[in-house]
């Protein structure tokens, strides 16, 4: 197994404390809605989604490593085949390169996205191809656009 290319992004969400108080008021009085209208399952099921959502919001790594080898590409601590994945695709954002978009073949998972820059970009030019097929008919959708402006 050779190393052909790595990068590090840092994968931190910033929000301001403000959005966690907003978040938590909705949720809130989510619960406190559907427990006075008898809907006690949904009461239970918005506060678990709310707790999980925390838990692996502040569980998860800030700082990704991202190895491409001959065999397969490697993020954090898990193994893509490269028979796995169907294929790839720059994402810009206003015509800068924001994301490298990996089609998984998955249940669960469809695309992984991961945060590259201009010379991410330039190198894996060169290096992607030889592995991989690019589709260039992705781009950010009107909802992940309003997503990474209200960075939720």
């Amino acid at each position: 197994m050779n190393i052909i290319y790595s990068w590090k992004f840092e994968d931190k969400k910033n929000r301001w404390t403000s959005w966690y108080t907003i978040a938590l008021a909705v949720v809130i009085w989510l619960a406190i809605w559907w427990f006075l209208t008898k809907q006690y399952g949904m009461s239970f099921i918005v506060l678990l989604v709310a707790w999980i959502f925390y838990f692996l919001e502040n569980n998860s790594e800030d700082k990704i490593d991202v190895y491409l080898t001959d065999l397969w590409i490697q993020i954090w601590q898990s193994f893509y085949d490269y028979s796995k994945i169907e294929s790839y695709t720059y994402i810009y954002n206003w015509s800068k390169p924001e994301l490298l978009r990996l089609s998984i073949n998955r249940t669960w998972i469809k695309n992984i996205d991961l945060i590259i820059d201009e010379n991410i970009v330039l190198d894996l030019k060169n290096v992607l191809p030889q592995y991989l097929q690019e589709n260039p008919k992705w781009e950010l959708t009107f909802v992940e656009k309003i997503i990474g402006r209200l960075k939720l």
